[in-house]
């Protein structure tokens, strides 16, 4: 992949081209043809665009957006802690099935769901790259992968692409599953050879992500175990109703996985004072709540704005025995302890009104 500037229109592109070796290999070049069909037809702000198809020499240049960013890869390798936090999972997992749910009602699947391929631009939105081996479905079988063909990254991908069938659109549901555990759990489910991972995909239940993980809901495990069914037809029917299982419920305790240090160490002294700071905060317009994270981020709309104003990385804050309702008033405004403050700085009051 290159960087490169269109000069007629004077834009930043990405060019992306085989290797050379590969050039001249009939499958790899039917492969990229295929990507840059594929690309061309979709039109959705969370997949990376196709601007334009050249050929330099014997290579194949497909001229696509350039994304910039980094990918969920890097975020996760960047993290010393492996995993991110929930919230912000839900959020980047609302516009990739989005993206995917559109390509399969075009009858484009993905078939390599990897963190490398999901791109985060900064003002949050989430990009879909990389549908170099995606399969039209209407196309004829002279023009798919040849019969038992494993095509894609064995680590996230489907039994039954690992075991050379046809991959559908609850393929891409299975390997969504496995970049969500990936990311909640700071390891995918499995790991190995390519042998390895075709039998424990094909033979093996992974391990519930709450045993890596304790701060995981018990509803997203449900959704990623789920979607990580052997039998396709046990796993979400459509990208849509996975889509709709992760949006149904507002994340609990939202705080515990946006706040830093500083707001996560507040979240302890008692549950009447963060009652009055959200209320007082909720006065003030919601703009400083959102900052300091006791507000939850809206789950439907504006989602790369809500990406945005969050933090992936999971807070630490330590754990405290149980406050009862008679100490939490002593715990929040102990001997010495300065009076709470809300988060644009002004005093807030010690009891909800």
């Amino acid at each position: 992949v290159y960087k490169a500037e269109d000069a007629i229109l004077g834009r930043t592109v990405a060019l992306k081209t085989l290797h050379y070796r590969y050039a001249e290999m009939p499958s790899f070049r039917r492969r990229f043809r295929q990507e840059a069909r594929a690309m061309a037809s979709l039109d959705h702000e969370n997949i990376v665009k196709v601007y334009d198809i050249a050929q330099d020499g014997v290579l194949p240049i497909i001229v696509v957006e350039c994304v910039a960013g980094r990918d969920v890869g890097d975020l996760l390798a960047e993290n010393h802690r492996g995993h991110l936090n929930e919230q912000f999972v839900r959020r980047m997992a609302t516009q990739l099935l989005r993206a995917l749910s559109y390509a399969h009602r075009r009858g484009i699947i993905h078939r390599d769901i990897k963190p490398s391929n999901i791109l985060l631009m900064p003002d949050g939105t989430v990009k879909v790259a990389d549908f170099g081996i995606a399969r039209i479905v209407e196309e004829d079988d002279a023009n798919r992968g040849e019969p038992g063909e494993i095509v894609g990254s064995a680590r996230y991908m489907s039994p039954e692409q690992l075991t050379g069938k046809d991959a559908t659109p609850r393929s891409d549901i299975y390997s969504v599953g496995v970049l969500l555990y990936h990311c909640l759990t700071g390891r995918p489910p499995f790991s190995g050879d390519i042998k390895s991972l075709a039998r424990q995909h094909i033979n093996n239940a992974p391990t519930p992500p709450r045993k890596l993980n304790k701060r995981i809901t018990p509803r997203m495990e449900a959704v990623i175990l789920r979607a990580l069914a052997k039998d396709p037809c046990d796993r979400y029917p459509s990208a849509t109703a996975m889509l709709d299982d992760i949006e149904i419920e507002a994340l609990p305790n939202a705080a515990a996985t946006t706040e830093g240090s500083k707001s996560a160490s507040r979240k302890g002294r008692g549950g009447l004072v963060l009652a009055s700071v959200v209320g007082l905060l909720l006065m003030l317009g919601g703009g400083g709540a959102l900052a300091s994270g006791f507000v939850d981020l809206p789950l439907e709309r504006d989602v790369g704005n809500a990406m945005s104003q969050m933090n992936a990385v999971e807070a630490n804050p330590p754990e405290e025995p149980p406050q009862t309702s008679e100490n939490a008033r002593q715990s929040a405004q102990g001997p010495g302890e300065p009076e709470p403050q809300n988060a644009a700085g002004e005093l807030a009051p010690a009891e909800a009104a």
